[in-house]
């Protein structure tokens, strides 16, 4: 899953610096924020496989937070957003969504496989 989890940091930062290139807004740069901080607990999961589990639940944990934070932002005001602040809230909304949704599924196989050797 760090790997994983390295891709879309990528895909964030991607989002978040070319939004920043067209725009010149700070806040465009929120992707980019969301994927460095995924980028470096992915990092640090695949450097240090005793923490692995820990960091990589800190990792969804960043990455729900990217998806809550443009699904409220879309909800309170998707009808006044330029094309491009709609682009970017969509965008990031569907990355951190996915990953949540990838990451859950491996915390769930992770989990039956371990409970497997317990019983």
């Amino acid at each position: 899953m760090p790997k994983t989890t390295l891709i879309f940091a990528i895909l964030l930062v991607a989002l978040g610096a070319g939004a920043f290139g067209v725009s010149s807004s700070r806040t465009a740069l929120l992707p980019a924020y969301v994927g460095l901080v995924l980028g470096l607990l992915a990092a640090l999961a695949l450097a240090f496989e005793g923490a692995r589990k820990h960091l990589m639940h800190v990792a969804a944990m960043a990455a729900l937070l990217g998806a809550l934070a443009p699904a409220a932002a879309l909800a309170i005001r998707a009808a006044k957003m330029s094309p491009l602040a709609l682009g970017v809230n969509l965008g990031m909304l569907l990355l951190c969504a996915t990953l949540v949704a990838l990451m859950v599924r491996s915390f769930i196989a992770a989990r039956s496989a371990g409970s497997i050797g317990l019983g």
